[in-house]
Parts: structure tokens; C-alpha cells; sequence
């Protein structure tokens, strides 16, 4: 179900598309929700401020999106040794967001811990290890995700019609900006935060990015020569067009 924005904010644009996941509009529902609709990556809003694909009023109807979602939060107790997970998050030194990972090893410890009053209470502690990491990690739902229903299709089909392998990251002896999905758009985010930054010294942009801003992603001068050679535009379109 696509509805049409009808007003400009944070996240949306006025006259814009946007695909529904659920709507709760038919009259019948608990107060909270009824009147709303929520927007597939967008967030839960009122139906006053969208239009239907053709421009009218959303129907007093009660929709629910048969297309599979991908969960935001996983559960430790949901994944399981063997599994393809993508990470989620840019705040690793190691991983990649966007890169593929298998779990080699899924850890969960208890341990009773004394509170206040005396009262003793269950600590739990979960970690999680991936085939060619070294290090474990502390489990953290939100930092990653499973795979969609494409994404497992098109791995099955390729190991079954080509035998090629997945492009799982198992090593950390390449650089993080080597294997992010878009380095174009990880360059210029890492670079724009060395223009505003102030305490540059005497260290040029680059060097500066390569020593702060993108310390991470292990970066080096040379990784800018492609765009330092482009047209801004050729950038922005290639950023755009990932």
C-alpha cells in the first residue's frame, strides 16, 4: 500500500511515496492507534497527513503489509551457530556495516550477583563470535540483523547454480574501508568531518582524516586519489546512485 505525504518534516518530504506497513483506520481499533498508519522505516503518523496513491482521503479500512520486514532487534536466543548475520552498525573497528558475518560460536553466561539489601539477582552475559574474528562480542540486538529473504535466496542460488561462496567476512587483516558497501560515501562522510573540525593543527585534511576522522576504517592518503581526481558531481552521483 503507497500513500502520498502531504506535509514536510524531519523524515518525510512533502509529496512523496512511502510504503505502509500497518494502518489502523477502520474505526475499530484501541484509541492509540486508531487514525494511524506506519510507515515502512519511517515510523508511526497520523492518516490526516497523507493521501492515497491518487491523491484522495486513506480509506476507513484496517491494512496489514503481507511483505516480509526485517527485524530492527534480534534476539540472542533467536540466532544460532552456523547463521548469516549483517552488522547493523558503523561503531566496530572490525566489522563493516552492511558486510556479512557467520556466527562460529554463540556464549551465554549466569552468574548470581548480590544487590542492595543483600538480595541476590541472576546476571546474564551473552557474546557472540564470528568465523575469522578473533575477538568475541558482547551481544548487542540492535547491532545486527538477519538476512532477507532476497539476500538468502540469491546465496542459495549462487552456491547451488555457481558454487561461489557468499561474501562473508572472515578476517580482520583488511581494512574496514575495503570492505564497506559503499567507500565512496565512507570517504566523503569521514572527510566532511574533518572540514568542520577545528583542531586540525597544522595537518592537512587529508592527513588529518587519515589520522582522526577515519582512524577506524585504517584509511591512507591513496584512498582518496579517484575522488580527488573526480568532479564533485561524478562524487555526489556516485554517493546518490549506492
Amino acid at each position: 500500500m503507497i500513500v502520498i505525504s502531504k506535509v514536510a518534516n524531519k523524515k518525510l518530504l512533502k509529496g512523496h511515496r512511502y510504503e505502509v506497513q500497518n494502518l489502523w483506520n477502520a474505526g475499530n481499533n484501541q484509541r492509540w492507534v486508531e487514525g494511524k498508519l506506519q510507515l515502512v522505516g519511517f515510523g508511526r503518523y497520523s492518516v490526516d497527513s497523507f493521501t492515497d496513491s491518487s491523491g484522495n482521503p486513506i480509506a476507513k479500512v484496517n491494512y496489514t503489509s503481507t511483505q516480509p520486514q526485517v527485524e530492527r532487534f534480534i534476539k540472542f536466543e533467536d540466532c544460532k551457530e552456523g547463521e548469516i548475520l549483517v552488522c547493523n552498525s558503523d561503531h566496530y573497528k572490525t566489522l563493516a556495516k552492511g558486510s556479512m558475518y557467520k556466527i562460529e560460536k554463540l556464549e551465554k553466561t549466569e552468574s548470581e550477583k548480590n544487590g542492595w539489601g543483600g538480595r541476590s539477582w541472576t546476571h546474564t552475559e551473552t557474546k557472540i563470535k564470528f568465523e575469522g574474528i578473533k575477538r568475541k562480542l558482547k551481544f548487542n540486538g540492535w547491532a545486527f540483523r538477519k538476512l532477507t529473504t532476497e539476500e538468502s535466496r540469491n546465496i542459495s542460488l549462487g552456491s547451488i547454480l555457481t558454487g561461489e561462496e557468499p561474501l562473508i567476512v572472515k578476517t580482520t587483516d583488511i581494512r574496514k574501508i575495503d570492505i564497506v558497501v559503499n567507500k565512496e560515501k565512507a570517504l566523503m562522510e569521514v572527510i566532511s568531518k574533518t572540514l568542520l573540525d577545528e583542531n586540525r593543527h597544522h595537518l592537512s585534511i587529508i592527513d588529518w582524516t587519515c589520522q582522526k576522522t577515519g582512524e577506524k576504517f585504517r584509511i591512507k592518503p591513496e584512498d582518496f586519489k579517484d575522488l580527488l581526481d573526480m568532479k564533485l558531481s561524478d562524487i555526489l552521483a556516485k554517493i546518490e546512485n549506492k
